[in-house]
């Protein structure tokens, strides 16, 4: 009998184990699926339905709110609660308060819509950006939780940096029509951009995922741990040398020094030698970069291009928000916009006038905007949202700064990809900018514990 009951027992820990194994390849391909639709930032659907398409996230939409109502039955709260979620989420309600109002302004002045573009309906349309971000960041808090090996969410994060490095490869050997069917347009493309629209959009990609990858190599064996930092770093470097975008090279020069004024205390051995090491590598940089990226600033200053649309853009925001401190909301915005074009573009006539001597300026790329609705918006993640925002906006972005700064100042590598990409904001979008928040979101899960109302990281196998 008590052979019999034993047998019993183990037939059904074999039983449990074997469905926990199930249970995690399956969260495992999940993951990798969930990782490389974060990276996807030019897939065609944004042809049919808008901006909102320009990544398959939105697809994930249902399951993002499938998932919390099944949460939210089963515990009857909220679960996996961080300070990166309350700040978003008290940002939306923000958002959605000025946006109202603004909103109330415009239609009692008779201003229902601009261009084609009904206010109202642009404001919930932009407000539906920031819902799915704070959606994202919860589900994949939730799904990082639910994997129970640090090896095995190691190894999910080793086939998207794989998958990425084959892509790249076979964009350089098929350049300039490389994997077009895969983008939003089949124009031809000069620069490896992965599965992006533009090669500037790249850098942040790869500055997160290859720091995460590095990161979790710590539950590694020393020779294991060894290559994956030398694979991990082989994939930063490649796209540092093919990518050809001067803006990934000025954040790296920027995060570069930042981490070198951290790292100023000669008083301990590790700093002396890491500071040393950024030294180098800041020579090295500007040694081998910096012709090539002076080349491309000198391009855009002779021919008014890029350079002048997004101080223009910035100089709208700023004007903006000196005129209306606490923002103008996600619909309205594009009524403001419009009002301060040329402000901005006086303005910038007279500062090159007077600093360069420079008499006429093209502002052609600038123009388009005016009186236009299509992809109206600043040239910087930042920006926009202070735009949107104002003053709230700012104190937002401080809180999650300063939270995030906190988590990862014991930690060398998250704290470069966290600088990286904090001052990457000043360049570029926000509101698809997934990796962004991916990043976010593992620093809150697994460098904030005791924020968290509910976590099973204790319960994970290293």
């Amino acid at each position: 009998m008590m052979n019999g009951s034993l047998q019993s027992q183990h037939t059904k820990q074999d039983e449990l184990t074997e469905k926990l194994s199930k249970g995690q390849l399956f969260l495992a391909i999940y993951l990798i699926i969930l990782l490389i639709m974060t990276v996807y930032q030019d897939f065609p659907l944004v042809n049919m339905i808008g901006e909102i398409g320009r990544t398959p996230i939105i697809l994930l939409f249902p399951i993002f709110v499938f998932c919390e109502i099944a949460m939210l039955s089963k515990h009857k709260k909220l679960m996996y609660v961080t300070k990166l979620q309350k700040y978003l989420c008290a940002f939306i309600i923000y958002l959605s308060f000025v946006s109202m109002a603004y909103i109330l302004v415009q239609f009692m002045q008779s201003n229902y819509s601009f261009g084609s573009e009904n206010l109202l309906g642009k404001a919930i349309k932009v407000l539906i950006y920031f819902v799915v971000i704070l959606l994202y960041v919860r589900h994949m808090q939730l799904v990082f939780s639910k994997i129970q090996s640090y090896k095995l969410l190691y190894s999910c994060f080793f086939a998207a940096v794989t998958l990425m490095i084959v892509i790249m490869i076979v964009e350089l050997i098929s350049m300039p029509n490389a994997l077009t069917f895969l983008h939003s347009g089949n124009q031809p493309y000069w620069r490896v951009r992965m599965l992006t629209s533009e090669s500037s959009t790249t850098g942040s990609i790869v500055v997160v995922y290859a720091a995460i990858l590095v990161y979790l190599t710590q539950y590694l064996k020393r020779a294991a741990k060894t290559l994956s930092i030398l694979y991990a770093s082989s994939f930063l470097l490649f796209n540092l040398f093919v990518t050809g975008s001067k803006g990934f090279m000025v954040v790296i020069l920027l995060t570069l020094v930042v981490t070198m004024v951290k790292f100023l205390d000669f008083r301990k051995k590790r700093n002396f030698i890491l500071l040393i090491v950024v030294i180098l590598a800041m020579y090295l940089f500007i040694a081998y970069f910096s012709a090539g990226i002076l080349n491309s600033f000198n391009n855009d200053m002779q021919n008014y291009t890029s350079a002048y649309t997004r101080i223009g853009t910035i100089i709208i925001s700023l004007a903006t928000v000196f005129h209306h401190p606490f923002g103008v909301g996600t619909g309205a915005y594009l009524m403001y916009f419009d009002n301060y074009l040329d402000y901005s573009i006086s303005l910038m006539s007279r500062f090159y006038y007077n600093v360069f001597g420079v008499s006429e300026i093209n502002v052609g790329e600038l123009m388009q905007y005016s009186g236009s609705d299509k992809n109206v918006g600043v040239k910087s993640g930042f920006f926009q949202w202070v735009m949107f925002g104002g003053v709230f906006s700012v104190v937002f972005f401080y809180l999650l700064a300063k939270n995030l700064i906190t988590k990862v100042k014991s930690n060398l590598i998250l704290f470069i990809a966290l600088m990286f990409v904090l001052l990457s904001l000043l360049f570029i979008a926000l509101e698809i900018k997934y990796e962004v928040w991916l990043l976010f979101a593992f620093i809150s899960l697994f460098l904030g514990e005791k924020e968290m109302n509910h976590s099973n990281r204790s319960g994970v196998i290293k």
